[in-house]
């Protein structure tokens, strides 16, 4: 299986200390660890919104340095914890996410199946103000989704969400990942049902590597 990435000495302040890291593509990725273990600063590197202070990462085999932000950012999408909600309706917040990436939208029906994939009011015109926090999680997610990126970067996705949307979250997540074949590297505090879920789980601890263990069942 081709990386997605690969990190060489990588190094950042004293919270990363990564001697060496692939993470593979075509897969689901899970990086767990106590707070302040540095799971969302690895997120950021591999997004290129920090950059390391030594080291290499490597996107599909080419330095992420010599890779044109933007572009790298249309083929690498990330979802923070609290996503960035725009005032409007939740189509709105979709289209826009289009407009911005130069991309054809998708049909109100498609918005309304995804919104309804992901429990979420049916009616796209609702305003996001009403929406509580895992709410707008799920429309941030739809969102990323709806932009078919390569890989996809989820900070705490299921934080704020009960058991049965997280049940909902990561059962499409899964199947988005096995179906077309993209990358998916997803940060969380932990769950068995998360890493249950997940082809690799990476445990970070005060910034470095503890283990990093396969949950497929032997044999496979």
């Amino acid at each position: 299986m081709q990386a997605a990435f690969k990190l060489q000495n990588v190094t950042y302040g004293r919270i990363l200390n990564i001697p060496d890291l692939t993470i593979p593509g075509g897969a689901l990725f899970t990086v767990t660890g106590r707070s302040g273990s540095g799971k969302t600063t690895l997120l950021k590197l591999l997004n290129n919104l920090i950059s390391c202070d030594e080291g290499e990462l490597y996107y599909h085999g080419t330095n992420i340095k010599s890779i044109d932000p933007v572009d790298l950012r249309r083929r690498v999408v990330m979802v923070s914890q609290t996503p960035h909600i725009f005032p409007g309706s939740l189509e709105e917040n979709i289209r826009l996410a289009f407009y911005f990436n130069r991309k054809e939208p998708p049909t109100q029906n498609r918005i309304k199946q995804m919104l309804a994939t992901f429990n979420l009011p049916i009616d796209p015109l609702q305003d996001t103000k009403h929406l509580s926090g895992g709410e707008k999680q799920r429309l941030a997610l739809i969102r990323a989704l709806q932009l078919e990126p390569e890989t996809l970067l989820l900070d705490e996705p299921t934080a704020a969400l009960d058991d049965e949307n997280t049940e909902t979250v990561l059962r499409y997540l899964t199947d988005w990942v096995s179906r077309d074949g993209r990358s998916l590297v997803m940060v969380s505090h932990g769950g068995e049902k998360v890493k249950a879920m997940s082809g690799t789980v990476l445990l970070l601890n005060n910034g470095q590597i503890e283990k990093s263990y396969s949950t497929a069942p032997e044999g496979v």
